[in-house]
């Protein structure tokens, strides 16, 4: 995320200040100007600790300035003293570099009442971070709302308040689970994170990559009701093998009942997505395929986590022995499948040998099989949907893959599956 450091914080701050100041004797017609500019005046008492303040300041004497701030405040008793005791305060927190004093600087100078109009959301977004950074998630949630209310910051206010609620929902985690209201807070963040990167496009600009990222993982790791939409907002911007990976497990494990080609399917998926990564996920996929009866598809999933270096080469020795004596018998059954699949009542045969020529990569024989297949019926719609927009993809022709994909129906996983497989072809397009 986004994050002002100690330092450009200091800046900013120091900024925000400029301009305020207590007028001394010595130069008395020139802060009385500057005092009419901004409409304070300071009570009489208060006037001789303040001067002694501001000249401690001027000489970098922030510890002899913060041992006087409890003197002058006793005698702030006007707003307008309460403004200049804050921008002490303030002042003095930024020269000891101390985010508690620069806080409470900024909370008196709003509190006073006489803070420019102009630098009402400027502060208190100031003190939202500040709040922030010192984990007190309601207080910076104070802050930042009235910064937005008062159009201030943009979609930086926008990420800041996402992450007071993000903040809050980590520190109550119980193991490597949200809590229940954990999980109540990151669904309450994700729309302001929403706000933000629309609050970007709106005005042209390209959002931080990482706030999809953050957007994404948040929604996973909270099983929040929105996380299908933000996989696809993300993966469709910031398509990390990462990303993908924590997508598609957690569809994976919100849908403990998938069937054995609908977790092939995704797999399939993980692979093209270059997020397999590990021994698990290819042993996972290599027993998914040899299951289906496709022995080509688990010899070339073990070469090419091999050739990658994510599997050792004697990884998944006795199941890649197995498939490599298999193939030739297999291919050789293909002919006389494919001329039954013709011949067939129903498309079933045909889907059958698809999936032996998909495995294979001869996409186009694949193609023809799927759609003679939807022709004849028989078949669930769904699965060979999927299968012939994966072959079509592999083949080249997105805009076929595309509308095969279009046709899975229905609210269940398979519809999740293809779906992830479009927003990945349109990836791969952008």
């Amino acid at each position: 995320m986004r994050r002002l450091s100690s330092t450009a914080l200091s800046i900013a701050l120091v900024a925000m200040s400029a301009g305020v100041f207590m007028p001394s004797a010595a130069t008395a017609a020139k802060k009385e100007k500057a005092a009419e500019a901004v409409k304070l005046s300071p009570s009489k008492e208060f006037v001789p600790g303040a001067q002694e303040v501001q000249k401690l300041l001027a000489a970098n004497d922030f510890a002899g300035a913060k041992a006087k701030l409890p003197e002058i405040e006793a005698k702030a008793s006007k707003p307008d003293d309460q403004y200049f005791l804050g921008n002490f305060t303030l002042n003095v927190g930024i020269g000891l570099k101390d985010e508690a004093l620069q806080r409470s600087g900024i909370e008196k100078m709003l509190a006073s009442g006489v803070t420019p109009a102009a630098d009402i959301g400027k502060f208190e977004l100031v003190a939202g971070q500040l709040a922030l950074n010192a984990k007190d998630y309601a207080g910076a949630r104070d802050h930042l709302a009235k910064a937005a209310a008062a159009n201030y910051g943009g979609a930086s206010t926008q990420v800041y308040l996402a992450e007071s609620y993000f903040g809050e929902a980590t520190a109550s985690v119980t193991g490597n689970q949200f809590s229940p209201a954990g999980k109540a807070l990151v669904q309450q963040g994700l729309p302001y994170l929403r706000k933000a990167i629309e609050a970007e496009q709106a005005e042209g600009k390209t959002p931080d990559p990482s706030w999809y990222t953050r957007g994404l993982k948040m929604a996973a790791l909270a099983s929040d009701p929105s996380q299908g939409e933000w996989f696809k907002l993300a993966l469709t911007h910031v398509g990390s093998p990462e990303n993908w990976r924590i997508a598609l497990r957690s569809i994976q494990d919100a849908n403990h009942g998938m069937t054995r080609d609908e977790s092939l399917d995704l797999l399939r998926l993980m692979a093209s997505s270059k997020s397999l990564g590990n021994a698990f996920s290819y042993n996972e996929y290599a027993e998914s395929a040899w299951k289906a009866g496709l022995p080509g598809e688990v010899k070339s999933v073990i070469d090419s986590g091999r050739s990658s270096g994510e599997i050792n080469q004697s990884d998944l020795g006795e199941l890649y022995r197995l498939a490599s004596d298999a193939i030739a018998k297999d291919k050789a059954s293909l002919p006389s499948s494919e001329k039954s699949a013709g011949a067939a009542a129903t498309g079933r045969p045909a889907a059958s040998t698809a999936n032996a020529f998909l495995s294979y990569g001869d996409y186009a024989k694949a193609v023809a099989l799927y759609r003679l297949a939807l022709q004849k019926g028989g078949v669930d719609a769904n699965e060979v949907n999927t299968r012939l927009g994966i072959a079509l993809a592999r083949s080249g022709d997105k805009a076929g893959a595309l509308e095969a994909f279009g046709k899975v129906n229905g609210a269940g996983v398979r519809k999740q599956i293809a779906d992830m497989w479009t927003v990945w072809l349109n990836s791969q397009a952008a």
